[in-house]
């Protein structure tokens, strides 16, 4: 997937200290070596070649293998799940039962539906405690959200409050951390995602055509593109609110115009905590304000912002500024009301 044109990219990259382990591996298998940082789209590129490569789907960064078809066989057992909460419980029981060990569980507090890993007693290549094990673990985080959007059919990143990290503490801006867009804890007992608790509910639409390992990688793929392309939230607000300023209001044709989806335009907006009809609203208020300070009359404005009759215009004006149409002047402009 390219990047749309005019969209700013800031890439999100890995220091090589953090997966040593994993590239001295992959040198002995005679695959292409990385440079000091590596894009982190390209960590889980070279994740799926390895793990295929050496039959091995921990890619030995665990002394106990998995065998390839392991996430084939974990996603598999989702597609009868009935929801979201009975899928991450399947996700923890087979993860559970392959590794040899109870280190994951899913837990219900108050408002917070949470999948957390243990991983004291892990066989790791390499010390629990160390920079390889952190970067490990917060990569299967990552991993794991994607595979709980593609068993939900869609991204569950807005239903994401918190996510958790044993590292002791964040030490840059980049690593695998800079892939979320919620609070990250650090300095924690275990790893966990922590969504909200209507999360639970969300059904299960898992497909057979999207049902396999090679899914979950494409699943990882899209966000980090998706995260990547959004750049700076207020830039994308921007662009919004510049796209309505211009005329296009309807939420389908902004879209268009700014190369992204519906569904995708409404996420980025979510994650940023603004609504589009808000920015449509604050959009259609300035242009209103603009025509009136022209002296256009009331029913010229209604007419050109798209209002189905001046009575509906004026209801809304008055809502955002606290006056009517006719009783508006740019001295009042102090006292609006819309945020």
């Amino acid at each position: 997937m390219e990047p749309t044109e005019g969209v700013r990219l800031e890439r999100l990259t890995i220091d090589g200290d953090e997966v040593a382990a994993l590239w001295r591996f992959a040198d002995t298998l005679e695959l292409s070596a990385p440079a000091s940082r590596l894009p982190l789209i390209e960590h889980f590129r070279l994740l799926q070649r390895l793990s295929v490569k050496a039959g091995d789907e921990t890619c030995h960064l665990s002394l106990r293998p998995l065998a390839v078809g392991t996430t084939d066989f974990v996603v598999e057992t989702l597609a009868d799940a009935g929801d979201v909460h009975e899928a991450m419980a399947r996700i923890a029981r087979a993860y559970n039962l392959v590794h040899g060990g109870h280190f994951n569980r899913v837990e219900r507090r108050r408002d917070r539906l949470i999948y957390l890993i243990d991983d004291r007693d892990f066989p790791y290549a390499f010390p629990a405690d160390s920079v390889a094990a952190y970067a490990t673990l917060e990569g299967v985080l990552i991993f794991l959200h994607a595979m709980l959007s593609l068993a939900a059919g869609r991204d569950l990143s807005p239903m994401l409050k918190t996510v958790r990290t044993r590292r002791p503490r964040r030490t840059g801006p980049d690593g695998f951390l800079s892939f979320w867009i919620v609070p990250v804890r650090t300095g924690g007992s275990v790893y966990a995602l922590e969504y909200d608790l209507e999360t639970a509910a969300v059904p299960v639409c898992l497909t057979q055509k999207s049902g396999r390992g090679v899914d979950v990688y494409g699943a990882v793929e899209a966000m980090i593109v998706e995260r990547e392309q959004a750049g700076d939230p207020t830039d994308f607000i921007q662009r919004v609110s510049d796209t309505i300023a211009a005329g296009i209001d309807d939420q389908a044709d902004a879209a268009l115009r700014l190369g992204v989806s519906v569904a995708t335009l409404r996420r980025r907006l979510h994650l940023a905590g603004v609504r589009f009809r808000d920015l449509r609203a604050r959009g259609l208020n300035d242009r209103a304000k603009q025509m009136l300070d022209r002296h256009r009359h009331p029913d010229d404005v209604a007419q050109v912002l798209g209002f189905s009759d001046s009575r509906s215009f004026s209801r809304a004006f008055k809502a955002w500024n606290g006056v009517t149409p006719s009783n508006w002047s740019p001295r009042v402009s102090e006292n609006v009301l819309i945020d």
